[in-house]
């Protein structure tokens, strides 16, 4: 097993993006990390525009990254530095969500993008909706973020993404976890 150096990975991808001017918002347990939510991972899950696909894959290649999976929505890269560990990339065709409402957090002079707690939750209930293996992994970590966050959350953007997600009875069911 090897441990992958996530400050270092985090900071060398996102500084890259900014270079390049690649909008984007770190997502998945990264971020869920930076809201005071832990949970084990190896990987770093990052959104983009659809629109920079190219760029993004292009980029990575260049600094290393070997392109292991591709499919309609993302791509995952893995480096032949164990340590630089694997990196998923998720696409949006949306002009304005997730990315432009991340919050900004610091690690040493790197300005980080991190999508908000309820975007989170919202990526999970469509995750949930796609791909039923994942549906105990997804409520588990739509709990945590509940757990620790609960009367901070915007339970109306909540509300919406059940309604987006055709999952309005899942509202209630995640409102329970507070």
């Amino acid at each position: 097993m090897y441990s992958m150096e996530f400050k270092k990975v985090i900071t060398t991808i996102l500084l890259e993006l900014e270079k390049h001017n690649i909008p984007y918002a770190l997502i998945g347990a990264v971020a869920m990390g930076f809201w005071g939510v832990q949970r084990d991972t190896i990987d770093v899950d990052v959104l983009v525009k659809e629109r920079d696909r190219e760029k993004v894959v292009a980029l990575i290649k260049s600094l290393g990254y070997d392109h292991v999976v591709s499919s309609k929505f993302a791509d995952q890269f893995s480096h032949v530095l164990k340590n630089m560990g694997l990196i998923d990339f998720l696409y949006t065709r949306r002009e304005k969500g997730i990315i432009e409402s991340s919050k900004t957090f610091k690690i040493g002079d790197v300005d980080l993008h991190v999508a908000l707690p309820e975007d989170i939750i919202g990526m999970k209930l469509d995750s949930i909706r796609n791909n039923p293996k994942r549906e105990m992994k997804d409520w588990a970590d739509i709990q945590s973020i509940v757990e620790i966050i609960g009367d901070e959350l915007d339970w109306g953007k909540i509300r919406e993404y059940c309604k987006i997600t055709d999952m309005e009875s899942a509202y209630e069911k995640i409102r329970s976890f507070r």
